[in-house]
């Protein structure tokens, strides 16, 4: 399948390339591309016209593009300005783009930040209603209502997957620090995009995807039923220190 994914060159997007280049034609779009690398396109995704150039001949999109450089939680300013048009407008952009190139499949990368606001000891749905907490968490929230409303007035087939942050089994800085209860490994989280593109008979689904841990609360039964995931690798088997869910990092 000829498969576009926006932010690339981004934590998660960099990542999920490398796990399915074997398996799909892919076209890598971010601001920063490689040189000497036929598959890369510079795409600012705030810009219409590059995006639709991006876009030409796709039949599925993986969507990671994100304004980056700070957490989640993070709030400035300036910084939010950055987050509404990268995440919002960005987002629409892409999506106007998929539909008007006929794309069958369009997997939008949202988070766990969605449904932040539902605090212990509440078991939280997978498609939970939202209780965003901060500007990145509403423009999270805002580009699962644009994932909507393109599903259902299009006809183009869309999966939201409200995600925790990866953890790269590399990378030895989290095996000395606290990690969150809900993170996950990439290769669990590889899997879901994998099935997340292959799964028939989807209009709109809004699933969450989490690895597994002692202190689950994240409902993964729609995740299951839908996309056949099933989390491989928990990470307080693999030595990693479980903190609190809320505690900063």
């Amino acid at each position: 399948m000829r498969v576009l994914i926006t932010g690339a060159a981004g934590y998660v997007g960099r990542r999920l390339a490398r796990g399915l280049e074997t398996e799909h034609e892919l076209r890598l779009a971010d601001v920063i591309v490689p040189e000497n690398d036929s598959r890369w396109i510079r795409t600012d995704v705030t810009d219409p016209r590059q995006v639709a150039s991006a876009m030409s001949g796709i039949e599925a999109v993986m969507h990671c593009a994100v304004a980056s450089g700070h957490e989640g939680d993070y709030e400035d300013d300036e910084f939010n300005q950055k987050r509404f048009d990268v995440n919002v407008r960005g987002t629409w952009n892409v999506l106007e783009a998929a539909r008007r190139a006929g794309v069958r499949r369009f997997v939008h990368t949202s988070s766990l930040m969605v449904v932040w606001g539902r605090r212990p000891p509440e078991y939280v749905a997978s498609d939970a209603e939202p209780k965003p907490v901060g500007a990145y968490a509403v423009t999270k929230q805002l580009g699962e209502i644009m994932c909507e409303h393109f599903a259902r007035n299009s006809g183009m087939s869309i999966v939201c997957l409200r995600i925790p942050k990866p953890i790269d089994l590399d990378d030895p800085k989290w095996k000395n620090r606290p990690i969150r209860p809900q993170w996950l490994a990439f290769p669990d989280l590889i899997q879901a995009y994998r099935q997340a593109l292959a799964v028939p008979d989807i209009g709109f689904e809004i699933i969450t995807v989490v690895g597994e841990s002692s202190r689950r609360r994240w409902d993964l039964s729609k995740a299951e039923r839908l996309l056949g995931y099933r989390p491989t690798i928990r990470l307080e088997d693999l030595g990693y220190r479980l903190g609190d869910e809320l505690e900063p990092f």
